[in-house]
C-alpha cells in the first residue's frame, strides 16, 4: 500500500467528512513528522488540477488493473499525441519549496490501444512549470533510460525520477506565478497510459555523501537497484538493527552467478568519479558458499550495457586483496573500497549508474549506507568530527573530544554494547583493545 497516515493529510484531496475529520485528529502530530513521501494526487476524488499541455487528453477512469500493486478505485488517464506534458498542480506544506524535495515518485501502466512495437523500454522526463503551458526539464541527466523495460499491457510498475537541484533553483527563481506544477513527460510521441499515486520524495539525507540509504524509497522491487544479467534485489525492511546499522530498510540480494548490482543515479549533481577516493557501505551475509575472505569490485554501467571497474580493495603494494575474511551471517559489518584514479578514464567518469560485484557466487546478502568517500574529505575510519564530537582510534585507546556534554556509544563490530556513557565536555582516553569499533556511530580502529 502506499498511502501512510501522513499522507492521508496532504493536499490536493477534495476531502469528505470523514477525511477532514481524520485531517484535523492528525493535523498535530503531523508537525513533528518527516514523511517519507508527500502526496500530490491520488485521482481517488478527481482531477484534483491534473492537466496536459501540448498535445493530449487527460482523464480520471476506474483502475483497469486492481492488483497488488495498485488497489486505487480511480486513476489518471493520459492519451498523448504528440508528447504530451502533463502537469500537476503542487500545494507545499508551510515553510516547504520544491527545493526541499529529492524528485517525484509515481506508479504508471501501459493501457490497451498502443502500438505494440512501441511499448518496450520507454522514459520519463520530468521538469516544473508556473503556467500550464511549457516544461521546464530538471532532468539529472539527459537520457537516463528507461522508466521501465519490457512493456506489458496493464502492469503497474513504480517510477521515480530526480530533481537535479541546480537547475530546480534556477527555473523556481524565473517564475511570476505563485503556482507550482511538477511535470512530467513520456518518451513517445502518441502514447495511452495510466498514472497514479502521484508523490514528491522528501530529502532526508543528512550526509551529501550518502547516496543510497533505501530510507525513502518504497519496499519492493525499485527501478533504481537491478541486477542486469543474474539474481533478484529488492527493498525490505532492515531484520538485524543491531550493531552498525540500525536503519529501518536496506536492500536484499540473491545472487547466484556474480552478478553485479547497479544502482542508478549514484553521482551527486554536478560531480563525477574523478572527484571521490572511495565508497563505503555496510554489508550482511545471510547465505554464502565458501563465504570466509572474498572480494568485491566497483564500477559504472553505461547505457549500452558495458561495466567497466575502477576500484576494490587494495593492499600496501596495490594489489586486489579481500573486502572481508572471517565473519558472522545475519551481521552487519563495514566495507571499504577504494577508487583507482588511472582506472577513472574520460568515457566513464560521469556515468552516473554505479555497479558493486561481489566475486563469489551463491550470495544472499543484505546492502545498505552506500556512501561517496570525497577526496578532499578529511573523515576516514581513523579520524572523524561531526557535530561538536571527534574520535580518533591510536595504540591501546581511543581519544573522544567532546564540545559539549554527550552520551558516548562504543558498539564492537559484532554489535556486542560495551560502554554507553553520559560524559562532560573535553577529551576523554578510553583503553580498549585492538579492533574495530563503532563509536556514536563513526568507524574507529584500535591498534
Amino acid at each position: 500500500m502506499f498511502h501512510s497516515e501522513k499522507e492521508i493529510i496532504v493536499i490536493n484531496l477534495k476531502c469528505n467528512s470523514m477525511k477532514k475529520i481524520l485531517s484535523l485528529l492528525l493535523a498535530a502530530s503531523a508537525m513533528s513528522l518527516q514523511a517519507q513521501t508527500l502526496l500530490v494526487n491520488d485521482f481517488e476524488n478527481g482531477l484534483g488540477g491534473a492537466y496536459v499541455a501540448v498535445d493530449g487528453s487527460c482523464e480520471v477512469i476506474g483502475n483497469p488493473s486492481i492488483n497488488d500493486g495498485n488497489n486505487s478505485a480511480n486513476v489518471l488517464k493520459i492519451t498523448s499525441t504528440n508528447f504530451a506534458q502533463v502537469g500537476f498542480p503542487v500545494s507545499l506544506p508551510n515553510g516547504k519549496t520544491l527545493n526541499d524535495y529529492a524528485g517525484i515518485r509515481f506508479q504508471a501502466a501501459i493501457l490497451p490501444g498502443n502500438d505494440p512495437s512501441k511499448i518496450h523500454w520507454i522514459g520519463f522526463n520530468v521538469g516544473v512549470s508556473d503556467n500550464k503551458e511549457s516544461m521546464d526539464l530538471i532532468d539529472p541527466e539527459s537520457g537516463n533510460g528507461a522508466a521501465w523495460g519490457d512493456g506489458v499491457e496493464l502492469k503497474w510498475v513504480d517510477v521515480e525520477l530526480l530533481f537535479n537541484e541546480t537547475l530546480l533553483a534556477e527555473k523556481l527563481t524565473t517564475y511570476t506565478s505563485d503556482e507550482r506544477n511538477v511535470m512530467i513527460k513520456l518518451g513517445r510521441a502518441e502514447f495511452i497510459y495510466a498514472v497514479d499515486n502521484i508523490r514528491l520524495i522528501e530529502k532526508e539525507i543528512k550526509d551529501p555523501n550518502a547516496i543510497f540509504t533505501f530510507e525513502t524509497m518504497d519496499l519492493g522491487v525499485s527501478n533504481r537497484c537491478q541486477m542486469p544479467w543474474a539474481g533478484s534485489c529488492e527493498i525490505v525492511e532492515n531484520p538485524y538493527k543491531t550493531g552498525i546499522n540500525t536503519s529501518d530498510k536496506c536492500l536484499h540480494i540473491v545472487n547466484p552467478e556474480c552478478s553485479p548490482v547497479t544502482l542508478a543515479n549514484a553521482l551527486p549533481d554536478g560531480k563525477n568519479w574523478s572527484d571521490y577516493k572511495g565508497i563505503n557501505f555496510d554489508i550482511c551475509f545471510i547465505k554464502g558458499e565458501s563465504l570466509p575472505w572474498g572480494s568485491i569490485e566497483i564500477g559504472v554501467r553505461a547505457d549500452n550495457g558495458e561495466h567497466t571497474k575502477f576500484g576494490s580493495v587494495y593492499d600496501e603494494n596495490g594489489e586486489e586483496t579481500a573486502a572481508w575474511g572471517e565473519c558472522t551471517l545475519d551481521t552487519w559489518m563495514p566495507i571499504e573500497l577504494s577508487i583507482k584514479d588511472n582506472l577513472v578514464t574520460d568515457n566513464v567518469k560521469g556515468v552516473s549508474t554505479l555497479y558493486i560485484r561481489l566475486m563469489k557466487n551463491n550470495m544472499e546478502y543484505l546492502l545498505d549506507n552506500v556512501t561517496l568517500v570525497p577526496i578532499s574529505s578529511e573523515t576516514d575510519i581513523k579520524n572523524s568530527i561531526i557535530q561538536g564530537f571527534s574520535v580518533v582510534g591510536v595504540k591501546g585507546e581511543t581519544i573522544v573530544t567532546l564540545e559539549k556534554d554527550m552520551v558516548v556509544s562504543i558498539v564492537t563490530i559484532d554489535g556486542k554494547q560495551i560502554l554507553s556513557q553520559r560524559m562532560v565536555a573535553g577529551k576523554h582516553n578510553i583503553s580498549l583493545p585492538a579492533g574495530l569499533y563503532i563509536i556514536n556511530k563513526n568507524k574507529v580502529v584500535v591498534y
